[in-house]
């Protein structure tokens, strides 16, 4: 009886060819696009442009950009108030570096742990875990003192 429904299974499924020919179509080579040119953007060497606004003319030398630009973050002397790690000069060792940060349970988390426990006690113990709802400590990674603090507030 198997047997019958095993040949009546394949003559449901049609047989396939081994060989699918021009499985995927064929791929279209885009054109390459022109560059965009901002005419307001000055790149290379300077141009001595005048332009006339009114009745007076200005001599207009465009900015030379040659190289790359450097950007350079504020190195701070303290992390005091500071939410998230930043770059100070330590006062301690005067190493230059970024704060290593702490999380401690402080007065806010207690606060926010009896106003919790009032509304909905069976999560009083939630400001207790989330490293949003503690103080944080800015620590130096050089020295390992203490070089700020953030309390939480609560409101």
């Amino acid at each position: 009886m198997q047997n019958n429904n095993y040949q009546n299974q394949n003559d449901v499924f049609p047989s396939y060819p081994e060989q699918y020919p021009n499985q995927y179509p064929p791929q279209v080579q885009m054109q390459q696009q022109q560059p965009y040119l901002d005419n307001n953007i000055y790149v290379g060497q300077p141009i001595n442009q005048q332009q006339q606004f009114g009745n007076q003319q200005y001599l207009q030398q465009p900015y030379i950009i040659q190289g790359p630009v450097e950007i350079s973050t504020p190195i701070y002397a303290s992390a005091e108030g500071m939410r998230f790690p930043i770059q100070i000069k330590c006062q301690f060792c005067q190493q230059v570096g970024i704060t290593k940060i702490q999380n401690r349970i402080g007065d806010g988390t207690i606060c926010a742990s009896i106003l919790v426990l009032l509304l909905c006690w069976p999560l009083f113990w939630l400001p207790c875990c989330l490293e949003d709802c503690q103080d944080r400590i800015h620590l130096c990674q050089s020295c390992g003192k203490v070089v700020g603090k953030k309390k939480y507030e609560v409101c």
